[in-house]
C-alpha cells in the first residue's frame, strides 16, 4: 500500500453534496426555471450566471483533484486517447470560424473531463452508484413535485401534449435522466438486498416519469440497457459457453432487426415515432452534407451548429432544437472531423473490451456498470449528441468509466484510486 494513501481522507459529506449538486446541473436540471433550453441560451444574464457557477465548479474540482487524487499524470498516460480527444478540441481553435467560442467551450469541456477524473479517482465504483442513485432520487422526487405543484414549469408546451418535463427544460431531458435512473436503481436493488424494496419503488417512480415524459428514445435506451444487464452475467461463463450463448443472442438480435426494418412503419408507430424521427432525418442529411465540406478536421469544437459562416445551418435555424446534430458520431464529425471520430471510436472500443474483461474477472454486480453504461451511451447516441458534451452528465460518466476500467483491467497499484473504498474494491 502506498504510504501516502493514509494521508488522504475518505470523501466527506461536503464532497458528496458537491458531487450530487454537479450531477444535477450536468443532467440539465432547473433549466425550466431559466426559461427552458432556448430561454437559457437566449438570456445573457442567465448565461453569465451559469458560466460563473460552472467556473466555480471547475476551480473546486481542481482543488479536490490536487488534495485527494494523486497520480493524475499516470491517468493521462494510461488513457492517452481520451485526453488526446479533449486536447484536440482546444487545438481546433486554429481552424474554427469563431475561435473565441471554440476556446470557451473547450475550456468548459476540459473542466467537465476533470470532474469525471475526480469522480473516478475519488470514489469507489459502489460509492459512485450510491451517489448516482441519490442524484436520480432527488431528480425524480423534485420532478414529481414540479408537475403537481408548479405545472407551469413541470409540464411541457401544448405542442408536446403537456408531457411531463419535471425539473428539466425539455421532456427529453427528463426522459434521459429517468432512463439512466431506472438502470442505476436496478443496480442498487440487486446489490443492496436489505433495501431492495425501496430501490424497486424508485424504479417504479422513474419508469412513471419516463412514460409521462413520452420520451421514446429514453424508453428504448432503458429497455435495451436493462436487457444488457440481464445478459451480462453470461460473460462470466466459460469462454466456449459464453461464445455460443452470445452467438445465439446475436442471431436472434439480427433476425429481430431485419424484421423491424421490414416493418419499420409498425415499429415506429409502437414507440410513437414518425418516419422522420421528429425531424431528425432532415438534420442528419444536412449534417452529412456539411461533413463533406470539412471531412477531415471538422469545423472546430462546438462551432458548426451556431451557423458562423455556414449557409447550410442558416437554412435550418427556424427549426426548434437546432443546437446539435442529434447523433453522437455526426456531431463529433462536424466538430473534429474524421480524426476526432477515429480517436473516439478507438477509445470507446478499448474501454468496451476492458469492461468485458473486468466482468469476467470479478464477481460483484457493480462491475457490470461500465459495460452497461457504455452500451447505454451507444444507444442514446443514435439520436442525441452525447459525446464531448461540455457540462454534460454523459461525458462525465464516460470519462469516469474509461478511467475506472483502465484502473481495474491494468491491475497496477499506482493506478488504483486512493480512497479507502476504492482500495478495497480494486
Amino acid at each position: 500500500m502506498n504510504p501516502r494513501s493514509k494521508l488522504i481522507k475518505a470523501p466527506g459529506g461536503g464532497e458528496r453534496f458537491f458531487t450530487i449538486f454537479v450531477f444535477l446541473l450536468a443532467s440539465g436540471a432547473f433549466t425550466n426555471l431559466m426559461g427552458g433550453e432556448e430561454g437559457a441560451a437566449a438570456s445573457g444574464f442567465v448565461s453569465i450566471i451559469m458560466q460563473t457557477i460552472w467556473s466555480v465548479i471547475y476551480l473546486v474540482t481542481l482543488v479536490l483533484l490536487r488534495r485527494g487524487c494523486k497520480g493524475f499524470l499516470g491517468v493521462v498516460r494510461r488513457d492517452k486517447l481520451l485526453f488526446l480527444l479533449v486536447a484536440l478540441t482546444m487545438v481546433s481553435v486554429f481552424w474554427s470560424d469563431d475561435p473565441a467560442l471554440t476556446f470557451r467551450r473547450s475550456v468548459a469541456l476540459i473542466g467537465t473531463t476533470l470532474f469525471g477524473v475526480y469522480f473516478a479517482r475519488r470514489f469507489s465504483l459502489s460509492d459512485q452508484l450510491r451517489l448516482l442513485s441519490r442524484v436520480f432520487v432527488v431528480a425524480a422526487v423534485l420532478s414529481l413535485v414540479f408537475v403537481a405543484i408548479l405545472p407551469q414549469y413541470g409540464l411541457a408546451d401544448p405542442a408536446f401534449g403537456y408531457a411531463w418535463q419535471g425539473i428539466y427544460g425539455h421532456k427529453n431531458n427528463l426522459g434521459a435522466a429517468m432512463a439512466l435512473g431506472v438502470v442505476v436503481f436496478v443496480f442498487r436493488a440487486v446489490s443492496d438486498r436489505q433495501r431492495s424494496l425501496r430501490w424497486w419503488a424508485a424504479v417504479g417512480l422513474a419508469l412513471l416519469l419516463l412514460l409521462m415524459a413520452r420520451s421514446s428514445t429514453g424508453l428504448v435506451a432503458c429497455l435495451f440497457t436493462l436487457s444488457v444487464f440481464i445478459l451480462s452475467p453470461a460473460l462470466r461463463w466459460t469462454l466456449k459457453r459464453a461464445i455460443l450463448f452470445f452467438l445465439g443472442v446475436g442471431t436472434l438480435a439480427v433476425g429481430a432487426g431485419l424484421w423491424a426494418i421490414s416493418h419499420i412503419a409498425l415499429v415506429l408507430s409502437m414507440i410513437s415515432r414518425d418516419p422522420s424521427f421528429t425531424g431528425r432525418t432532415t438534420i442528419w442529411i444536412i449534417s452529412i452534407a456539411m461533413i463533406t465540406r470539412h471531412p477531415w478536421i471538422g469545423y472546430g469544437y462546438s462551432e458548426a451548429w451556431p451557423g458562423y459562416g455556414s449557409d447550410i445551418v442558416a437554412r435550418l435555424t427556424s427549426l426548434p432544437g437546432m443546437s446539435h446534430a442529434h447523433n453522437a458520431i455526426l456531431n463529433l464529425w462536424l466538430d473534429l472531423g474524421l480524426l476526432g471520430v477515429v480517436i473516439f471510436i478507438l477509445q470507446y472500443l478499448k474501454s468496451l473490451w476492458r469492461a468485458v474483461v473486468v466482468i469476467r474477472h470479478t464477481r460483484t454486480v457493480e462491475w457490470m456498470w461500465p459495460l452497461v453504461f457504455l452500451l447505454f451511451l451507444a444507444a442514446y447516441g443514435l439520436v442525441e449528441s452525447v459525446v464531448l458534451q461540455k457540462n454534460g452528465l454523459s461525458w462525465i460518466l464516460f470519462t469516469a468509466v474509461v478511467i475506472q476500467v483502465s484502473c481495474r483491467a491494468g491491475a497496477r497499484l499506482s493506478m488504483v484510486p486512493l480512497s479507502t473504498g476504492n482500495r478495497v474494491a480494486a
